[in-house]
């Protein structure tokens, strides 16, 4: 006996955003014989409750996986936290069902000891779950203790030995038949997919290496042009490639690429996706673009060779110069995405990157101000040396928002950062959710609308595109 387990989407935030990730363990479950059912928070309304409870009472799972995706909106100027509301559904479930609870996703392999005696759940899985939630499963249904040792990336309350699981995902089948696709993209506006997985960078803030691994693992061409293919017959026409950047490798890009331009996709999908500044030359640009490219988010950080080399980014100035040439000569959008106020950050290497963002002239550029601090990661001991960061027993691996703001820009450092960018439209400067330049999408209101009236593609594309309705 497979077992049954029933999956939650807990991810209720507008626009909302396909679970690419439980479609996935959907279809490894599929394949292992399991029952599966679906309870989907995005679309459910008042009484959701009482629906949630005939389902457990009708499938009387043995697992419910929960999935949490992002543990805040990493945004500075609020701070908004998405822990509270799993929380209340554990404990709600702990009343309503003897099923056990397994956490995953990649808001929780950022912290997976934490967070699993923050939720109260009996297991969580860090990393990649597709292999692991069919063992655990199995376990589970034969009424039989799960063992570490024999799960990888199982995660027990109270044990402090476990490891990431990394799956081979060219050992593994994945499609996107669980969700709703057609509906999420019709309220969410496009539809995330996978080329790979991990990220080998050494940028001194970021969580995906440690939430995802450092080491690399691609999916074939061929699997990923599959996807593409269903999605369509779905009417999916807009995708995001949600890798940490699609060109690294290189290599790996180029041949996704060809294999989307071999089955002549190009002309039937508009394509967007995370990119870093290097490598990336004009015939990759050119690649993208006959694959159905029209606009890169590119990792740019700063316009100061200084700041760039505290944050241990890996491009230049130059990098992002010769960048944004080639994108424009094959027609392709550019937004370049900053991250001010890390350590050093003066009003001198603001003033710089501004300067440089308007002399380069990108689509649009978006800017966070402030750098959310990550357990594990080198940004956490800066900020622990400058006395930035106290450990505090409240906030175990941080997984509550704290924020990394260079003391020089503690006095006015936004009003100043204002003041530079001024009435250029292209930037998308920090704001409340109701504002029109606001550059958090969680609950961005005019986003939200805009996606309702038709539009479609990458969020900062869209509002590039309604840059006239921002005035």
């Amino acid at each position: 006996m497979a077992g049954k387990i029933l999956l939650i989407n807990t991810n209720r935030l507008k626009p909302r955003v396909s679970p690419i990730g439980l479609d996935y363990l959907a279809c490894s479950l599929m394949h292992s014989g399991a029952e599966i059912a679906f309870f989907d928070l995005a679309f459910e309304g008042r009484g959701w409750q009482e629906r949630l409870k005939c389902l457990l009472k009708n499938f009387a799972p043995h697992l419910v996986g929960i999935t949490v995706r992002n543990l805040d909106d990493c945004y500075f100027l609020s701070g908004q936290c998405f822990l509270k509301p799993i929380r209340t559904l554990i404990l709600w479930l702990r009343q309503n069902t003897k099923a056990k609870i397994v956490l995953g996703g990649v808001g929780y392999s950022i912290a997976p000891k934490a967070l699993i005696q923050h939720f109260g759940a009996d297991y969580g899985i860090w990393g990649d779950g597709e292999e692991a939630i069919v063992k655990l499963l199995g376990v589970i249904s034969k009424r039989q203790k799960p063992v570490p040792e024999q799960i990888q990336g199982l995660v027990i309350p109270g044990l402090n030995d476990f490891s990431r699981s990394e799956t081979a995902l060219d050992e593994i089948a994945l499609n996107r038949n669980l969700a709703n696709n057609s509906l999420y993209f019709q309220f969410g506006g496009q539809i995330g997919i996978e080329t790979k997985r991990g990220c080998d960078g050494k940028c001194i803030y970021c969580a995906d290496p440690l939430a995802k691994g450092k080491r690399l693992r691609m999916r074939s061409p061929e699997s990923v042009a599959d996807e593409i293919e269903e999605l369509l017959s779905k009417g999916v026409f807009a995708f995001h490639i949600c890798d940490s950047e699609f060109n690294r490798p290189y290599s790996h890009s180029v041949r996704v690429l060809e294999e989307i331009c071999r089955r002549n996709l190009g002309k039937r999908i508009h394509l967007y996706s995370y990119c870093s500044p290097k490598p990336f030359d004009a015939e990759l640009a050119r690649l993208y673009a006959r694959a159905g490219g029209k606009g890169i988010c590119f990792g740019a950080d700063s316009g100061s060779e200084e700041m760039l080399k505290t944050l241990r980014r890996d491009h230049s100035v130059s990098d992002l110069e010769k960048t944004l040439k080639f994108c424009h000569k094959y027609g392709l959008k550019v937004m370049y995405d900053l991250l001010l106020g890390g350590p050093g950050e003066s009003r001198k290497s603001l003033s710089q990157t501004i300067r440089l963002m308007k002399k380069l002239k990108p689509d649009r550029v978006g800017i966070s101000y402030g750098l959310r601090i990550y357990a594990g990661t080198e940004l956490e001991c800066i900020a622990e040396k400058q006395g930035i960061l106290e450990k505090r027993t409240d906030n175990p691996e941080l997984i509550f928002p704290v924020f990394y703001l260079s003391p020089e820009l503690e006095k006015e450092g936004l009003e100043y950062l204002k003041n530079l960018v001024g009435t250029d439209p292209r930037f998308f400067l920090p704001a409340k959710a109701e504002k029109k330049q606001n550059y958090n999408y969680s609950g961005n209101l005019f986003l939200e609308k805009l996606i309702k009236k038709g539009a479609r593609g990458a969020y900062w594309a869209i509002l590039m595109e309604h840059r006239k309705d921002n005035n």
